[in-house]
């Protein structure tokens, strides 16, 4: 049995390639068993090139492609040594900029920010003492004995003489 040959154009194309000529399509015996073409009974199959192009082969010769098993990518071997010094330095940049960053905050302190920290903290001590109420009990007993002395005269003239006596007691 032979195969089909495409007619010879002369393309600078492969045949396949949009410009060239089109490929002749596959005999109805793909892929099946057929006799050697010398006579011996060994199963021929047929099957594609490297440029995609069908070709006899025998059946033992042609390789059995199987999937390639997923990859592990699990972690391991990492040195644990080598873990701990990484994640110290992580540590110790973390620990540096978090200092760095309290130090720029209490340089922008100013004057004004102290005297109101100042006013803060005496308030927190004397508010106490100033909501205190003081409760002082004092009595004071006032006793007034007033005389009052009226002298009528006449044509409706009046004088009145009037005497004041206190005693206080604390």
């Amino acid at each position: 049995m032979t195969l089909p040959q495409p007619e010879a154009v002369p393309t600078p194309f492969p045949p396949g390639h949009p410009d060239g000529p089109p490929v002749q399509p596959l005999p109805a015996s793909w892929g099946e068993p057929v006799l050697d073409p010398f006579g011996q009974r060994e199963a021929v199959k047929w099957t594609t090139d490297a440029y995609g192009q069908p070709v006899l082969m025998k059946a033992a010769d042609i390789p059995q492609t199987q999937p390639t098993p997923p990859r592990d990518l699990t972690p391991r071997g990492i040195d644990p040594s080598a873990q701990r010094l990484a994640a110290g330095g992580v540590l110790a940049a973390g620990a540096g900029w978090g200092v760095g960053e309290a130090v720029n905050a209490a340089a922008g302190l100013g004057a004004g920010s102290l005297i109101a920290l100042a006013a803060l903290v005496v308030a927190w001590k004397v508010g106490p003492a100033i909501g205190r109420k003081t409760i002082n009990n004092i009595t004071n007993t006032t006793t007034m004995n007033v005389t009052a002395t009226n002298h009528s005269r006449w044509f409706g003239r009046s004088t009145t003489t009037t005497t004041h006596t206190t005693n206080t007691n604390r």
